[in-house]
């Protein structure tokens, strides 16, 4: 079934403050939650974009040109899928990734569609030509700047070459969305016997944990491969069903996503100050605390 994103547009609703219990099946209600967690519909909206994880791309070099730091977010995607086709089939520059990133960031804060063609109109809008999510060797698609927008991690690793010497941008993904850290450190061993396989532990040839509190021993931290990170976000996967469509009209969501919600943080400043609660386009929420908290799309993109 096609998947459906809430999307948070503000940033002063904390993990635990924001919830939607109208959908079906109520993970909660589930025979046994703890065995399949991923059936239930219901959770808290926790991931939102601008955490402080996610960056603006930054880019070195004239040809090749090459991603300078570790980047999480949808600014790297954007240098990884988009050719500019305006520019002789070259790369975006991290400026044009910045502001399409930033455009599309603020049609969730003003509660518009994220189709193909409105997506496609913002690529055009700041790099010209005829930009868009497939033209060219451009690999992008509405899903992954959903799954972005809604909490996923998109990452780019430092280095990464985009364009070449020759200025050709480069089609093949050099990101991808990141997966679940690995928690077992190497010092950990798991039993071989067929008769308790689901046995793990320390393995008898390695250092005990700790001596002394805090001081680090050999085989402590866990070792991340391959798409393993620990900034990986657990996005509960979201269906659009009946019930979705239900909230969104006439239930939590509905509620969420109106641009009268009402809701103040004691924790952040409102209309400006020194901890200013914002909209996910920058813009600082009103002294009445009144703002969308949520954007509800399908996965074309359409707001539901």
């Amino acid at each position: 079934m096609a998947r459906a994103y809430i999307v948070l547009a503000r940033n002063d609703l904390d993990d635990s403050l924001l919830q939607v219990l109208d959908l079906n099946p109520n993970s909660s209600q589930l025979p046994r939650p703890s065995v399949n967690p991923a059936m239930g519909q219901t959770g808290y909206a926790t991931h939102y974009l601008l955490d402080g994880v996610n960056n603006a791309v930054t880019l070195a070099g004239a040809g090749p040109i090459t991603i300078q730091a570790l980047t999480y977010g949808l600014s790297g995607y954007l240098v990884d899928t988009i050719e500019n086709d305006a520019s002789a089939g070259e790369a975006l520059t991290a400026v044009q990734a910045t502001n399409i990133a930033g455009d599309i960031e603020a049609a969730v804060a003003a509660g518009t569609a994220l189709t193909a063609a409105a997506i496609d109109a913002l690529i055009v809008t700041r790099s010209g030509g005829a930009n868009g999510l497939t033209v060219g060797t451009s690999t992008g698609t509405v899903e992954e700047i959903l799954r972005i927008l809604g909490g996923e991690r998109y990452r780019m690793p430092a280095g990464a070459e985009i364009e070449t010497g020759g200025n050709a941008f480069v089609a093949a993904r050099l990101g991808g969305f990141v997966t679940a850290p690995n928690v077992e450190t190497p010092a950990s061993v798991r039993t071989t016997h067929t008769a308790a396989r689901a046995l793990r532990g320390r393995s008898s040839t390695s250092p005990f944990p700790y001596i002394r509190p805090g001081q680090p021993r050999a085989g402590q931290t866990p070792v991340q491969t391959g798409t393993q990170d620990v900034n990986f976000n657990d996005v509960r996967t979201l269906v659009e069903t009946g019930d979705v469509h239900l909230s969104a009209t006439d239930g939590a969501l509905s509620k969420l996503k109106a641009a009268t919600f009402s809701f103040l943080n004691p924790a952040f400043t409102y209309n400006g100050g020194a901890t200013p609660a914002q909209t996910i386009a920058a813009a600082n929420v009103p002294a009445t605390g009144v703002g969308r908290a949520v954007v509800v799309y399908d996965a074309d993109g359409n707001v539901i």
